[in-house]
């Protein structure tokens, strides 16, 4: 088979395609210096000296800083960082009680926030490159994050309308982020990819039948808003979300990130028989592993993965996380290097 471009080589892997050779990406990589010194190139040239395929692009914040009264910045949500779990993060609907007490939060506007700018850098890139965006643009998430996880899920379980009237909020601030991104890039953005974490490696942290109530139909709308611009719909939803894998499969999911298979109650090949026509399978390696492992270890784990995922299409291989700053470089390059061989 001839060469392939990386747009190619990704999206024959989406629409189940064989390739010249498996397609590989990376959620987010937390030690560009290190590997950029071992491989001896620029940080800007390690995503291609790793053969990895897809690029990201957002839309960034443009609008006026919010802060709280002692001078410490907030996000656009009013919360301290965009990290849901922290103990120190700023939670501005903890204290509400009722759907008027959300409603009376400043919501964002999405009207403030750089789609120009994306809409050019996707210009630039999405001739060699699969271009996918904005990536993390949560709802359950970010419901989490105003109310604190705790206080979320004692509102959908005692309250739930409260929690509905927030999750709401977000699904019309992502629509419309969404559908300005997307109009934006164009063609050169054939990928609509969010993420969402409503799992823990055990299970969903709600009940499917919650999940079904109160989140599956904001998820359809925004599956169906892309499938209409002619978008693949790439869904990063971490740890066991199998309860409602099918579900996610009916309403127009493509590409499931990131199949962390140490979390499944089934192997890989069980679920490459199981959901392999349907959708197509992006991570696989562990990377809760990559600290410890040998390089050989790692390269053993690739050809395994590879094995039960790849035959016939339908997988993207990488880490099934971040590499995070605790993996040493050459770890973190066995990995992508025995990623862009073919499975042995």
């Amino acid at each position: 088979m001839d060469p392939m471009i990386p747009r190619e080589r990704q999206l024959a892997a989406i629409e189940h395609e064989e390739a010249d050779r498996p397609s590989v990406d990376v959620i987010c990589i937390e030690i560009m210096p290190e590997l950029a010194e071992t491989l001896g190139v620029a940080e800007d040239q390690v995503y291609e000296a790793l053969g990895i395929d897809g690029r990201i692009v957002g839309a960034g914040h443009l609008g006026p800083p919010r802060q709280t009264p002692d001078g410490q910045l907030l996000s656009e949500w009013g919360t301290g960082s965009d990290w849901v779990y922290s103990h120190r993060h700023q939670r501005p609907l903890a204290g509400a009680e009722s759907v008027a007490d959300v409603e009376a939060h400043p919501w964002p506007d999405p009207d403030w926030y750089g789609y120009d700018q994306a809409a050019k850098l996707a210009a630039t890139i999405s001739s060699n490159y699969a271009v996918r965006g904005p990536t993390w643009m949560p709802i359950a998430c970010r419901v989490f994050e105003l109310f604190g996880v705790e206080r979320a899920l004692m509102h959908l379980a005692g309250e739930p309308a409260v929690f509905e009237a927030a999750a709401r909020h977000v699904h019309r601030f992502v629509r419309r982020y969404s559908e300005r991104l997307l109009d934006a890039c164009g063609d050169h953005m054939p990928i609509y990819s969010i993420g969402d974490d409503f799992a823990t490696q055990r299970g969903l942290m709600i009940s499917p039948d919650a999940w079904r109530r109160v989140l599956k139909p904001l998820y359809a709308d925004l599956f169906e808003m892309a499938r209409q611009r002619g978008r693949y719909v790439w869904l990063h939803s971490c740890g066991d979300i199998t309860a409602v894998l099918p579900d996610l499969i009916d309403i127009g999911m493509d590409v499931w990130e990131t199949v962390q298979l140490h979390t499944l109650p089934i192997d890989a090949h069980a679920l490459k028989r199981e959901y392999g026509r349907d959708v197509c399978f992006f991570g696989g390696i562990n990377t809760q592993r990559l600290p410890f492992a040998t390089p050989d270890e790692i390269r053993r784990e690739v050809d395994e993965v590879m094995r039960a995922l790849a035959p016939g299409g339908g997988f993207i291989c990488g880490p099934d996380h971040h590499i995070k700053p605790d993996v040493p470089a050459e770890r973190a390059i066995a990995l992508f290097r025995a990623a862009t061989s073919e499975p042995r």
